[in-house]
């Protein structure tokens, strides 16, 4: 085998270097920036690097930011972004400015703060499309309070309930899933700047300096973890997949309900596509195409969690540019799957006269009849029940509805006498608001008590709220301070 090529292989050029250059250019390029005025300002402030110096720098990280990444063009003469950029900014502030940005730096320490400014942002801008979402379902909710459904469990009709006691238990974890990305955020929000290759520097920086100057809560402290730890990616990832994996089960039910045969849910004409042949089809696609997308956030997420788990722990190329790929198409198909749904709930309608006349059907009020069964005539729960199977049996193999007299028919074959029920108690027991209204412990669907968990659900969503406000504000706190600090030193 031959040796001695000069660098890069036309191969290693197609597939690695210059793809990485521009994905670079797409997700880091910003996130580069900011991390270099930040650093200079805290190499100026310890007093690291001369003052000219740093205003020659920041008044280059200026112009260069201005340019955008497009100003950047993939050549074969260098390696990646960073180098592109570092040549620029040496051209632009001279090679003594320009070459001692890298003092108590290190590809290494850049990378990875870089990945974790991407990361939080990307978390915070799935956080503000999760809370619409869970206002969609909240307003839903509060305008079907009294909507009559037909509950399942197993796919069979169950039990009565409401629409809105349903999107109130799609709405939990909706909710969980706030509080995963919130915690997820705030681990990534921590700063590694500053370890340079991962034993730090014999240079007397501020750390903590650099981290506020960044909107960070705090620095990641060795070394070794700042650069070779990946567990805030999969935690990010994981939160994703949580939140797919709910949706995931919420569009089935969608799916099912908007099936021409099952009739109660309409979607808008907004999202319905057509057959090329068959003129009388109504697709509602979207709820196929967020469903596809669920399944774009596992695969790409397993992608990541794949390529962490086959790297070895500390720098590794691995866990840098590759990995940022199939993260950054993680969230962009998380949000296309919140974005989508939250449109498609926005507009879609239910045919609730439907809803209700089918939580009347299939017999599935009879469980409050065993209960008063059990409350007015002092039976076991269980010898309730079996009455009551029976009856249904009957009913069903007959033809014929539920009664007093039938009840008490099976009652004298189950018990050997009859309970002598009445025709008001049974009719009383078997309506389906009735039983809905009875259920007013916390978690039920009577209407009170989802009006006091409607509360509880907008009351938390103001608190979510506002604590993304509040992260979201030290970052542009944290931007403004540090573009004042330019400006005093560099007029920049």
């Amino acid at each position: 085998m031959a040796n001695g090529g000069s660098f890069p292989h036309p191969v290693y050029e197609r597939h690695v270097l210059g793809p990485a250059f521009h994905e670079s250019q797409r997700l880091l390029f910003s996130h580069m920036i900011a991390a270099s005025e930040a650093h200079t300002l805290m190499l100026e402030e310890t007093g690291n690097l001369p003052r000219e110096q740093a205003v020659a720098l920041l008044r280059a990280l200026s112009a260069v930011s201005n340019g955008g990444p497009a100003a950047f063009t993939y050549a074969p003469s260098v390696e990646d972004l960073f180098f592109a950029v570092e040549a620029r900014l040496i051209e632009l502030a001279g090679p003594e400015a320009g070459g001692n940005l890298q003092i108590a730096r290190s590809r290494n320490d850049l990378d990875a703060v870089m990945c974790r400014l991407m990361l939080r942002g990307r978390l915070l801008t799935i956080q503000d499309a999760v809370m619409a979402l869970r206002k969609v379902l909240l307003d839903g909710a509060a305008k079907h309070v009294r909507t009559l459904m037909p509950g399942v469990t197993h796919t069979q009709p169950a039990q009565p309930t409401t629409l809105a006691h349903y999107l109130l238990g799609v709405l939990g974890p909706l909710e969980r899933d706030s509080a995963r990305l919130l915690a997820a955020r705030d681990r990534v929000n921590q700063c590694p700047l500053g370890v340079a290759a991962f034993t730090t520097t014999s240079f007397p920086i501020d750390r903590a300096l650099t981290a506020r100057l960044l909107g960070f809560h705090g620095i990641v402290e060795n070394g070794y973890d700042a650069v070779g730890a990946n567990d805030h990616l999969l935690e990010s990832i994981q939160a994703l997949v949580n939140m797919a994996g709910s949706l995931s089960r919420f569009v089935h039910d969608l799916l099912i309900w908007a099936r021409k045969e099952v009739g109660i849910l309409r979607i808008d004409d907004a999202f319905i596509q057509i057959s090329s042949i068959m003129p009388q089809k109504r697709n509602p696609v979207v709820l196929e195409h967020i469903r596809a997308r669920i399944g774009y956030v596992y695969g790409d997420a397993s992608t990541v969690g794949t390529i962490v788990h086959s790297s070895a722990f500390g720098d590794t190329v691995d866990v840098e540019d590759p990995i940022y790929v199939p993260l950054d198409r993680t969230f962009d198909s998380a949000m296309a799957v919140v974005e989508l749904l939250t449109a498609a709930l926005e507009t879609a309608s239910f045919d609730t006269d439907l809803l209700a006349s089918r939580a009347a059907e299939d017999h599935m009020t009879t469980t409050a009849l065993a209960e008063g069964l059990v409350r007015e005539y002092g039976l076991a729960f269980r010898s309730a029940h079996t009455i009551l199977s029976r009856s249904v049996n009957r009913s069903r193999a007959e033809g014929v509805a539920i009664t007093a007299t039938l009840l008490n028919e099976v009652s004298h074959e189950v018990l050997g006498q009859s309970l002598g029920v009445s025709d008001a108690f049974v009719t009383g027991a078997l309506d389906p608001w009735a039983f809905v209204e009875a259920r007013t412990i916390p978690g039920g669907p009577a209407s009170a008590t989802v009006e006091r968990a409607l509360a509880g659900g907008r009351d938390r969503h103001a608190t979510d709220e506002a604590a993304i406000a509040e992260r979201r504000h030290r970052i542009t706190q944290a931007t403004a301070d540090r573009g004042d600090r330019i400006q005093v030193l560099a007029g920049a």
